[in-house]
């Protein structure tokens, strides 16, 4: 089967064409007459349910662009702000809607009549959904993605200066692959200490969105958040316990290969003893990788790489390039970390990661370039919701991606 990467804006049939979220005024009519209407035969049953789709799809892009724009710009008040909004006071309004939905699709005589095959996994994850909802969580939730995008925050003002230039912490780090030994342990160390230094506002971040997520977790009904999330995640196939055999068989059987590997990345360096700083190290006389030195080259040999694969996989970025839905290098007032974010209306997503010239980095760009493969691939399904697939799921195509 052939495929293209000339992906369509969905179009819409239930919202306007230039309808735009801005507020929960202009968002709460189509909540509304979504709750109120009649359903009294299976085509209306399809004809809401495409409906709701359409909203979700619309709410769902506008913010994830929220999110995206300020994790590229940590220090814009604007994009913070526009986020923090969306969160505190467009979000906490959805819910109970999202809730009643909900019930509305699973109290329906006409539910039973829908694909069962089609539709299953779709109507587990609604149920899931109904039975983990709680009104008294919803300002706990709030403030828990609000505080979870303030780490980024935190990260992205943290720089390190190494031989008298500034560096992110992302680009700080190549500096570990250094032959000199002095130099990786004096990096290592600036790094440590950058971060110590905001040692007490993480802290206490982190003791807020503890103390949160238990709450929420007891407000559930659950002993501990560890359970919860379990379930939110939607993790039907598999248990807690399942998770912990796999642990002790990680502990048993793959710690002694790690520790190999240790003992032999020791000897190659001629070390008496490993530190931190010598993990990624080369020896002397060895130049470590720099597969490309800015983010344009990145993403064009990622092009040719994928294109040897498949054409259609290097068209996808090619596509996203075309598109301005990249942000790979490292600078100062970015988050920290790597993503690819799905876009439910337009289809194809947005790479963001930090890159600053390593392997790790080709790493990373392919990783997520087999998400937005992904996403390209499942942009003509039929509804929002069959879009969504855990984590589980969504790893395969980007992992399948690093390996080749």
């Amino acid at each position: 089967m052939d495929y293209s990467a000339d992906i369509k804006k969905l179009p819409r049939h239930f919202l306007p064409g230039d309808f735009v979220v801005k507020d929960w005024a202009a968002l709460e009519p189509f909540f509304k007459d979504l709750d109120t209407r009649t359903i009294e035969s299976p085509q209306d049953l399809e004809r809401w349910l495409k409906d709701v789709n359409e909203l979700e799809a619309a709410v769902s892009e506008d913010a994830c662009w929220r999110q995206i724009r300020m994790t590229c710009d940590t220090e814009n008040k604007e994009l913070e702000q526009a986020f923090n909004f969306f969160m505190m006071e467009i979000q906490p309004k959805i819910q109970p809607y999202a809730d009643r939905l909900n019930r509305k699709l699973i109290e329906s005589s006409y539910t039973a009549e829908l694909d069962k095959n089609k539709f299953f996994t779709y109507l587990r994850n609604v149920k899931k959904n109904i039975d983990l909802f709680r009104e008294a969580n919803i300002p706990l939730q709030a403030e828990m993605s609000v505080e979870a995008q303030r780490f980024g925050m935190i990260a992205g003002k943290m720089t390190v200066e190494v031989n008298g230039q500034e560096y992110t912490l992302q680009q700080a780090a190549k500096f570990l692959e250094d032959p000199n030994r002095d130099l990786r342990e004096s990096v290592y160390r600036k790094i440590s200490e950058r971060r110590l230094a905001d040692k007490n506002e993480l802290n206490h971040l982190f003791t807020s969105l503890l103390q949160k997520r238990h709450q929420v977790a007891l407000n559930a009904g659950f002993e501990n958040y560890r359970d919860f999330r379990f379930i939110e995640l939607g993790r039907f196939d598999y248990s807690k316990e399942a998770c912990y055999q796999f642990h002790d068989a990680v502990k048993l059987h793959v710690m002694p290969l790690v520790n190999k590997l240790y003992e032999a990345k020791k000897t190659r360096l001629g070390l008496s003893t490993l530190r931190p700083w010598d993990i990624d190290a080369e020896p002397e006389g060895i130049k470590p990788l720099r597969p490309f030195q800015t983010g344009e080259e990145l993403i064009e040999k990622t092009i040719q790489c994928f294109n040897q694969l498949r054409p259609f996989f290097g068209d996808c970025l090619r596509k996203m390039k075309s598109m301005g839905h990249l942000d790979l290098e490292s600078r100062k007032g970015k988050a920290p970390g790597g993503y690819n974010c799905p876009l439910a209306e337009t289809g194809a997503p947005f790479i963001f990661m930090n890159a600053a010239g390593q392997l790790d980095d080709v790493t990373t760009m392919v990783h997520e370039g087999g998400h937005a493969i992904h996403s390209f691939l499942s942009h003509d399904l039929e509804l929002h919701n069959f879009k969504e697939y855990p984590t589980e799921i969504a790893e395969v195509a980007s992992m399948s991606m690093e390996l080749f």
